[in-house]
């Protein structure tokens, strides 16, 4: 008898602590997009309307997924839509039909050829993640054919989870949603490329110019670099201050470069006729320095990227 209480005590202290560590429990979380709307891309604010459903053992009567929050935004609504339990695999099943406001920071660092990413990020509120982690049904998961942001292309969407640490020491498992889109390629090139090539090609028209057209030529180079100063304003007022260069920036600098070199010549060749009057560094100025004027922007342009 006393034996097989020692036996017992020793199974007790060896064996029940060990079983009662719990593991973290798997939920399967799906995320199903039906709409996107009222996107603004300078403030990255938009709302998305989507199914979202959590799976779990029905086992864990202590256990609920359902207490959970969005990181980059709040719900405007949250209907329950069913709360089954299937009673062959004993997995309980949550749908919700919710409508949110969400943020996401704007990259505008290749406009305007940008990609953004609308992100849709959510966390439990109080299970971390050696209680809870969630598993993506990417299989189950996705967005509606109906699914449109204006002015953009849907490209693709990737649905995932990672652990979050947050200073206080606490680790939460966070489920990520995000929808990659960005602009129409083609009619982004004509409205970007065009008016900059028109420019040059206008200004560029002054070297077929006599040298005594002098009064001509800086019309025309003065006129371009002041509708390229007004087209890159056009194209940049709505942006939100940033702190760095973006690709519009650099094609338009580049396109300052050959108007202001184009205008260079032309003081020049004014200064020879007036005070110099030799004819041969007047052919020879109006020929290099066309030469020069439409290889500088590129150079410009390639140490601009490097930046």
């Amino acid at each position: 008898m006393f034996r097989s209480l020692i036996v017992l005590t020793l199974f007790i202290i060896l064996f029940v602590p060990m079983s009662a560590v719990a593991e973290p429990v798997d939920v399967g979380t799906g995320i199903y997009i039906i709409s996107l709307g009222n996107y603004d891309v300078n403030k990255g604010t938009y709302t998305m309307d989507f199914y979202m459903w959590f799976r779990w053992d029905a086992a864990l009567t202590n256990f609920t997924p359902t207490k959970f929050e969005f990181m980059n935004g709040r719900a405007n609504s949250r209907d329950l839509i069913s709360d089954e339990t299937d009673p062959v695999t004993r997995k309980r099943e949550v749908w919700y039909r919710i409508q949110a406001t969400l943020y996401s920071e704007s990259n505008f660092k290749e406009y305007p050829f940008d990609k953004q990413i609308l992100k849709l990020d959510f966390e439990d509120t109080s299970n971390t993640v050696d209680k809870l982690n969630y598993v993506p049904l990417i299989n189950e998961s996705g967005l509606d054919k109906e699914v449109k942001a204006s002015g953009w292309i849907i490209k693709n969407w990737d649905f995932y989870s990672k652990d979050r640490k947050y200073k206080w020491g606490e680790i939460y498992s966070r489920g990520n949603f995000d929808i990659e889109i960005e602009r129409e390629k083609t009619s982004t090139a004509l409205k970007t490329f065009l008016p900059p090539i028109i420019f040059c090609i206008v200004s560029g028209l002054s070297f077929f110019f006599r040298s005594d057209k002098i009064a001509q030529r800086l019309g025309l180079g003065t006129s371009m670099l002041i509708s390229a100063v007004m087209f890159h304003i056009s194209q940049t007022t709505s942006l939100p201050p940033l702190g760095s260069l973006i690709l519009i920036d650099k094609i338009m600098i580049s396109t300052y470069t050959f108007l202001a070199s184009s205008l260079i010549v032309t003081t020049l060749i004014h200064i020879d006729v007036e005070w110099w009057q030799d004819i041969d560094y007047t052919k020879e100025m109006n020929r290099y320095g066309a030469m020069a004027t439409i290889i500088l922007p590129f150079i410009v342009y390639i140490v601009l990227s490097g930046l």
